[in-house]
C-alpha cells in the first residue's frame, strides 16, 4: 500500500549530455570547483530493498527525501535521526540497520570502560498488548552515547554496548539519559508485538532524563500518552487519510549536542498521535514535533442510536495511480442501510440496494475490490466494509482492481451497529471531496510534554494563526489536476520530507492555515497534471510541471495574510531563482528552468518519452561551447578573458494536459566580463517579469498587462523592449503598445502569443517569444 510520496522542492537533475557541460556544483559569494561527477539525484538504499532519493534543493546544501515505493506497492514510513554526526534513515517497519545520509557514522556506542549497567526494555501499546517501538537512549549530558534498540527485538541476543543491537537491552555507563520510544499500537486483529507497514496508532512514550545508576528494566507504556489535538475556529475538520503526517522529538544536552528523531508512518488506521506528559528537563532542552493536516471530513455517517460513527476510505493507492480513478461520494443524502453479507452473488439476489448503503463483512475469501464491486453492480450507491474480527482492518485482500462506488471502512462494531438500525432509520451521508480549507499545524512542545496536548487554533490579528490564500491555475479549456505538498524546515534541518496530496476538483482558490512560528520556515510544490502515486495500471509517459515556489522557505507571523499563487500565465523559460547564472575565472554555470511560472515558482522540463522536446545551447563570440537536450545545467567553460555569452533555450510541449506555452524560445546575449578565480560575479542577463490579470484558467477580458525587465546582477542599464502578439499560433505578428512597464495587445481573442525583444546600451539583450501564452476572452 502505497503512501503519498513527496515531492521534490526545486528541480531534480537529469544527466547532461555527454562533453556538453560538466555537472554543476552549487556555489555561491566564493566559488567551490570541487566538482562532482554528477549532480542527478542520488538514490540511497536504506535496508530490505528500501530506497530513497535525495533532490539538491539549493545552493545551502538541502536537499528533499523522496521514500521509493517497494516492489509491492507500499511505500516505506521512514525514520530519520540526526545526531549531529550523521543523518541516518530507516524504514519504519523494518529491523535493517540505519543508513547514513551523509557518509558520517550513524550512531555512537559508549565507550566500554569502567562499569556497565544493563538497561532492559517492555513496550506497551495502547490497547495494553506488547508492542513494537524505536527506542533511542541518549546520554543528555556530553551526548556521549547515542543508540537504539527496536524492541520486542531478538530476546536471546547478547546484551552489548553497541549502538544498534537486535537485543531489547543496551549496555550503559552510569549517567543522565533521555529515554525516548515511538510506539506502535497495532490493529486489534493483528499481532501486537510484530511489526508491520499498517498500524493503529503512534505514540511518543518514555522519560527525557533518567537518571541511570544500576541495572533496571524501563517500560514504555503508550497508555499513559495523550492524544494530541486541535481545536479549529468554527471549521468543520478532520485528519483524512494521510493527514497524520509526522511525530518526533529533539533532544539537546547541556554541551550544546542534539539528537533529532522523526518518524513518517507507512499507513495509520485511526490517524492519531499521542503524547506521554513528561517533567521539565533540567539538563539541555527537549521539543517534540507532531504535524498533522486538518480538512474538511471527506466523508462522514451519522445514524441513530450507532454511536459516533469514524468511516475512512481505504487507501486509493490499493485501488488506483491518480484520484480521478478512486470513487469518492460527494454531496448530502440520506440512505437505507442494507445487509449485504459477504456480497456474494446469493447474498445479494433478493436484496434491493437501488440507492443504498450496503454494509458488508470483511472476509479472507474475497477481496475487497470484488465485494463493494458486486454490491455496485446490484445498485448501491455507497459501500461499508466493516472488520470481521475486533477493531479496524485497513487490508483490502488484493489490488489492481479499480472501484465502482465509493467504499468505506468501518470496525466490526460500526459495522454491526448499522446492522441493528430499524427498516425505517436512515444514514445521514455527507462527503466532501475537495476541501475549501487546510490547517497544516507543525505543533511543538517545549522542555516538557504537558499533561493535555491540546491546541487551539485562532484567527485574525489576536490569533496564532497565519493565512496563505493558495491559488492553482490550471489550463483554459482542458481539465487540469494537481498534485501538492507543504515542506517544514526547522532550524539545522538539510533534508526535509512530506506527503504528497492529490487534489480534486480542479483550479481553485484554498486557504491555508499554519501556526505561527519564527523557527518554522515553509516552502511549497505543485505538479500538474497530478502525479501518480502508484504503478496498478499502464499509461502513456508524462512529463509533468513540478512547480516550486520562488525564492527561499520562509517564515510567517500571526494575523498574516498571504497570496500564494501557483501555475499562473505565462509559463516561460528563465534561470532558476535559486541558482542564477554565475561565473567564477573561466567558468560559468547555467541553470535554465524550463517551467517558470508568473509569479516565479520554477521546475525543469527536457527532453522526454513524452514528447517533451528541449534544447539548451551555448556559445561564447559567437563558437558553440556547449549543449544538451537533458535538463538544461551545467558549467561551461569559456575562453579567457571576457566574451560575449549567448545562452539560448528551446522548448516543445506538445503534451495534451498543456494548451498553453505548447512553444517557447528565450534567448539571452550578454557580455560576460573576467572574474578573478575564487570570486563569483552574477551575469547582466535580462530576465522578464509578466504580470497579467488572469483567472484560475489563465484566461483574461482585458489587454492590458505589466512587463518588468531587469537584470539578474542588479544593473540598472536602461532596457528598451518591444513587444509583438500573435493571435494565429505566431504566423503572423502584430505590434503590442509599450509604455513603461505596461503593454496593451492588439485587438484579438484567443490564444495570445508573445514576441518580446529587449535590449539595453551595454550590450545584453533579450529574445522571448511564448506561443500560446494565456487566453484573450
Amino acid at each position: 500500500m502505497a503512501t503519498r510520496r513527496p515531492l521534490a522542492l526545486v528541480l531534480g537533475v537529469a544527466a547532461l549530455a555527454a562533453g556538453a557541460f560538466t555537472a554543476a556544483p552549487s556555489w555561491s559569494g566564493t566559488a567551490d570547483f570541487a566538482l562532482s561527477a554528477d549532480d542527478a539525484p542520488a538514490v540511497v538504499g536504506f535496508g530490505d530493498g528500501d530506497r530513497a532519493r535525495l533532490i539538491a534543493m539549493d545552493d545551502a546544501g538541502h536537499q528533499v527525501l523522496q521514500p521509493l515505493p517497494r516492489p509491492d506497492g507500499t511505500t516505506p514510513g521512514t525514520i530519520l535521526t540526526s545526531d549531529g554526526r550523521a543523518t541516518t534513515l530507516q524504514a519504519a517497519d523494518s529491523d535493517a540497520a540505519p543508513v547514513p545520509l551523509d557518509g558520517a557514522t550513524p550512531l555512537t556506542a559508549p565507550q566500554a570502560e569502567g562499569e556497565l549497567v544493563e538497561l532492559r526494555f517492555e513496550v506497551i501499546g495502547r490497547d495494553g498488548r506488547p508492542a513494537p517501538a524505536h527506542v533511542n537512549i541518549y546520554d543528555v549530558v556530553a551526548g556521549a552515547v547515542s543508540a537504539y534498540r527496536r524492541p520486542p527485538g531478538n530476546p536471546d541476543a547478547e546484551c552489548t554496548a553497541q549502538a544498534s543491537s537486535p537485543a531489547p537491552c543496551i549496555l550503559v555507563p552510569p549517567g543522565t539519559y533521555s529515554l525516548m520510544a515511538l510506539v506502535k499500537t497495532m490493529p486489534a486483529d493483528q499481532p501486537s508485538d510484530v511489526d508491520a507497514h499498517t498500524i493503529q496508532n503512534l505514540s511518543l512514550v518514555g522519560d527525557p532524563e533518567v537518571e541511570v545508576t544500576q541495572d533496571r528494566t524501563f517500560t514504555f507504556d503508550a497508555r499513559r500518552a495523550r492524544r494530541v489535538e486541535v481545536q479549529t475556529p468554527g471549521a468543520r475538520t478532520k485528519t483524512n487519510e494521510n493527514g497524520a503526517i509526522e511525530l518526533g522529538y529533539t533532544r539537546t544536552t547541556a554541551n550544546g549536542k542534539s539528537i533529532k528523531v522523526w518518524q513518517r508512518p507507512g499507513s495509520m488506521l485511526d490517524q492519531n498521535f499521542y503524547l506521554e506528559p513528561t517533567a521539565t528537563v533540567r539538563s539541555g532542552g527537549l521539543q517534540t514535533l507532531t504535524r498533522l493536516r486538518l480538512e474538511a471530513p471527506a466523508i462522514e455517517l451519522d445514524a441513530p442510536r450507532t454511536g459516533d460513527l469514524h468511516p475512512e476510505y481505504y487507501d486509493a493507492s490499493w485501488f488506483s495511480d491518480f484520484s480521478r480513478q478512486f470513487p469518492v461520494y460527494d454531496g448530502r443524502d440520506r440512505m437505507r442501510a442494507v445487509d449485504a453479507g459477504h456480497a456474494t452473488p446469493d447474498d445479494l439476489a433478493a436484496l434491493d440496494l437501488h440507492g443504498a448503503l450496503a454494509v458488508v463483512e470483511r472476509s479472507d475469501d474475497y477481496s475487497v475490490a470484488e465485494q463493494s464491486n458486486r454490491a455496485a453492480a446490484a445498485g448501491a450507491a455507497l459501500v461499508a466494509v466493516y472488520n470481521d474480527s475486533p477493531g479496524d482492518h485497513g487490508d483490502p485482500n488484493g489490488t489492481r482492481t479499480m472501484l465502482d462506488v465509493p467504499t468505506v471502512r468501518l470496525s466490526r462494531a460500526e459495522g454491526r451497529a448499522l446492522l441493528d438500525l430499524r427498516r425505517r432509520d436512515r444514514v445521514e451521508v455527507r462527503g466532501e471531496p475537495v476541501t475549501p480549507y487546510v490547517y497544516d499545524m507543525v505543533l511543538k512542545e517545549k522542555g516538557r510534554i504537558r499533561t493535555d496536548p491540546t491546541y487551539i487554533a485562532k484567527r485574525g490579528a489576536n490569533g496564532n494563526l497565519s493565512e496563505q490564500v493558495r491559488e492553482f491555475h490550471g489550463q483554459p479549456h482542458v481539465t487540469s489536476t494537481f498534485t501538492e505538498a507543504a515542506f517544514p524546515w526547522q532550524p539545522g534541518d538539510t533534508f526535509a520530507s512530506s506527503t504528497s496530496f492529490p487534489m480534486r476538483g480542479g483550479p481553485q482558490t484554498r486557504t491555508e492555515y499554519r501556526l505561527a512560528d519564527p523557527d518554522t520556515r515553509w516552502s511549497f510544490s505543485t505538479s500538474t497534471p497530478e502525479t501518480r502515486y502508484n504503478s496498478l495500471f499502464p499509461q502513456e509517459p508524462v512529463l509533468g510541471m513540478l512547480l516550486s515556489d520562488g525564492g527561499e522557505a520562509r517564515t510567517y507571523v500571526a494575523g498574516e495574510r498571504v497570496h500564494q499563487p501557483v501555475g499562473a500565465a505565462p509559463i516561460t523559460a528563465g534561470p532558476n531563482p535559486a541558482a542564477p547564472f554565475e561565473r567564477s575565472g573561466d567558468r560559468m554555470r547555467i541553470v535554465v528552468a524550463g517551467f517558470l511560472d508568473a509569479d516565479g515558482s520554477h521546475g525543469v522540463s527536457h527532453t522526454d518519452d513524452s514528447g517533451m522536446s528541449t534544447r539548451l545551447e551555448i556559445r561564447a563570440d559567437g563558437e558553440l561551447i556547449g549543449e544538451t537536450t537533458a535538463t538544461p545545467q551545467g558549467i561551461a567553460t569559456l575562453p579567457p578573458g571576457d566574451s560575449q555569452v549567448n545562452i539560448a533555450f528551446t522548448a516543445d510541449n506538445p503534451q495534451s494536459w498543456a494548451e498553453l506555452s505548447a512553444h517557447t524560445e528565450t534567448e539571452w546575449t550578454f557580455d560576460s566580463v573576467a572574474v578573478p578565480a575564487g570570486e563569483v560575479a552574477v551575469q547582466p542577463a535580462i530576465v522578464t517579469d509578466y504580470d497579467v490579470d488572469v483567472d484560475l484558467r489563465n484566461r483574461t477580458r482585458g489587454r492590458e498587462f505589466h512587463l518588468t525587465l531587469a537584470h539578474l546582477d542588479g544593473s540598472e542599464s536602461a532596457i528598451d523592449a518591444t513587444v509583438k502578439a500573435s493571435y494565429d499560433g505566431g504566423h503572423t505578428w502584430r505590434p503590442a503598445s509599450v509604455r513603461g512597464d505596461r503593454v496593451t495587445l492588439p485587438h484579438g481573442a484567443g490564444y495570445v502569443s508573445l514576441w518580446v525583444q529587449a535590449e539595453d546600451e551595454a550590450g545584453s539583450e533579450l529574445e522571448q517569444r511564448i506561443i500560446r501564452a494565456w487566453y484573450v476572452r
